[in-house]
């Protein structure tokens, strides 16, 4: 951690299998909980992450009131993107599942002002800032603004951050601009992304840059790999697939200690880049 650098502390919502916990403790930020209602993701989080005796832990936030929540310096979420992704019926920002922004908001309204976090790091797909002509966007900005929190945002492809996985997401970040005016974005690659190279539909050689990986890894809009040898093609392995999003092989062993590869491949799938994560944390408390 640098030394210049506040380690902060944080929750977790809509934790999935951790990956914002992952990065933000890479950073030397401290996790004091979580919340996720997915059973299966939940028993992938407990095993990869070493969740102690008495550490927060709620499994609906629709259910969580703010008196219940650990204080902390920074909300860490990346709430559905159900109903604001390209693939699906994309009925927007207060879709039921993409709705849950709302509770987010909720929480904090309910926390007196001097308890809020002074940090949220959100995370959803691209088309979020294009969904129904980008009124969905500017209604998360008033949200944010009414409540006291300054926004910034940077959309980032995970390729340029150590994983070769093509996958662009929108980052925001919002401060409380009485504690705060840091700029956390633009943060610029961290490496140059190969040309992405596809061998025929969700294809790609060794050599390339994977397409984004979906929770439906293992069926059949699985990603595949080509075999130079012999020109035949494999599907990613749950392991892959946890590379991809920039999870240690250890991490992987965990979760799959508890869950199987159908649950493994939704799970990662889902979650955000870990190696992204860490950039943006790192930058979060100086």
């Amino acid at each position: 951690m640098n030394e210049k650098q506040k380690k902060l502390t944080f929750i977790d919502l809509f934790s999935g299998i951790g990956g914002f916990r992952l990065g933000m403790e890479l950073a030397g930020h401290k996790c004091l909980g979580h919340c996720e209602r997915d059973k299966f993701a939940e028993k992938s989080y407990r095993a990869m992450h070493n969740i102690k005796v008495g550490e927060w832990y709620a499994e609906d936030i629709t259910k969580v009131n703010a008196g219940e929540l650990p204080k902390a310096d920074c909300w860490c979420f990346g709430f559905p993107c159900t109903n604001i992704s390209t693939i699906g019926k994309q009925e927007g920002l207060h879709g039921r599942q993409s709705g849950l922004f709302f509770e987010v908001i909720r929480l904090l309204e309910q926390t007196k002002k001097e308890n809020r976090p002074q940090w949220l790091f959100i995370e959803n797909v691209r088309n979020l800032l294009s969904i129904e002509k980008g009124f969905d966007f500017a209604e998360i900005l008033l949200v944010l603004d009414k409540i006291g929190y300054d926004a910034e945002w940077q959309v980032l492809d995970s390729a340029n951050f150590g994983v070769p996985q093509h996958r662009e997401r929108l980052y925001i970040i919002g401060h409380i601009r009485e504690k705060s005016s840091i700029k956390i974005f633009p943060i610029s690659p961290k490496t140059q992304s190969e040309k992405i190279r596809h061998i025929g539909y969700r294809v790609f050689d060794t050599n390339g840059i994977s397409p984004t990986i979906t929770t439906h890894g293992g069926g059949k809009y699985s990603i595949k790999v080509l075999n130079e040898k012999d020109k035949s093609a494999r599907r990613l392995t749950p392991k892959e697939c946890f590379r991809l999003q920039g999870f240690p092989d250890d991490y992987f062993e965990r979760a799959k200690s508890v869950n199987s590869n159908l649950q493994l491949y939704k799970q990662a799938g889902n979650s955000v880049t870990v190696n992204v994560v860490y950039e943006i944390a790192k930058r979060i408390g100086i």
